[in-house]
């Protein structure tokens, strides 16, 4: 997989990058300050970071609930989004010595519809006489769809916000994607812009190399949103056999099919970063029938 998305950020060019981890020291010291650091990487689109926050708690949260121990939050905003280098913060461990995994969430907004997302990671800490050089990381966040309440401030329980009647937000306990989602509907962006080029160029050798890549990626997509990595739940019908065309035509009708197919996985970006699993199978199954249409026009 890693051997497809590497050509597909040559082609786009790196000009952003994304938080995907989580790093702090595997021993902690009570009352003494340590560094916090989330880990950046090379992504294929820019991404607007907003806030970070940190807490400790007996145990790894994946919830949307960092930890009773709260040890802070930090804006983002421009300054820090988009940057390769890691971004480290200082924090201090309280005097408690009860928490045994450091959480840490941050929410940002991807694409041009800003859609919103929060991802949350856990690492293992422990507590000690002086804190250490050696560090614990976590790269396999959660994004974390679930709305919550904050607890009554004269109450134990701790309430869930009930479902959103608003189409246009996440569910409160969705159901969330494989965290190469989006870099794999991105990456299929690329190779239909690519074969797009290709086709107003007449350059079938590099048109079909970049069909093959699309057709590649797309499957992965498949397989991510969980219609089977060939489509096989989504019962697509056969696609209906075309008169022929001029090759004119068919070069501006192809075009046409593959400009549909960038404007269905930009939507899909949308319902995946809702965790709207229905509709991310939908729209990836008309994908799908598109792309199976395209065979009447360029092969």
């Amino acid at each position: 997989m890693l051997s497809k998305i590497i050509p597909a950020l040559a082609i786009a060019g790196v000009a952003s990058a994304r938080i995907v981890g989580l790093a702090a020291p595997k021993v902690i010291a009570v009352n003494e300050t340590f560094t916090v650091t989330l880990l950046t990487e090379n992504y294929i689109q820019s991404v607007k970071d907003l806030v970070a926050a940190f807490a400790l708690s007996p145990r790894a949260d994946a919830d949307g609930f960092i930890g009773t121990e709260y040890l802070g939050s930090f804006y983002l905003g421009p300054d820090k989004s988009n940057v390769l280098t890691n971004i480290t913060f200082e924090v201090t461990a309280p005097a408690t010595n009860v928490g045994q995994y450091l959480n840490g969430v941050v929410t940002s907004l991807y694409g041009a519809s800003n859609g919103a997302t929060t991802i949350q990671w856990s690492v293992p800490i422990t507590y000690g006489d002086e804190v250490s050089t050696e560090q614990v990381r976590s790269i396999e966040g959660n994004n974390v769809c679930s709305s919550s309440t904050p607890t009554d401030s004269g109450s134990n329980t701790t309430t869930t916000a009930p479902p959103s009647t608003d189409p246009t937000s996440p569910p409160a306990t969705g159901h969330c994607f494989p965290t190469s989602t989006q870099t794999l509907i991105q990456s299929s962006l690329v190779y239909a812009n690519a074969l797009i080029d290709s086709i107003v160029q007449s350059n079938n050798q590099t048109g079909r190399q970049n069909l093959g890549q699309l057709n590649g990626f797309l499957g992965d997509v498949s397989a991510a949103v969980g219609v089977g990595r060939g489509g096989e739940s989504c019962n697509n019908p056969p696609p209906p056999a075309w008169p022929p065309l001029s090759p004119g035509d068919s070069q501006v009708r192809a075009i046409s099919i593959l400009r549909n197919v960038q404007d269905a996985l930009q939507a899909e970006q949308g319902a995946i970063l809702q965790c709207n699993e229905a509709q991310a199978k939908s729209i990836q199954c008309q994908v799908l029938r598109l792309v199976d249409n395209l065979d009447n026009y360029y092969s």
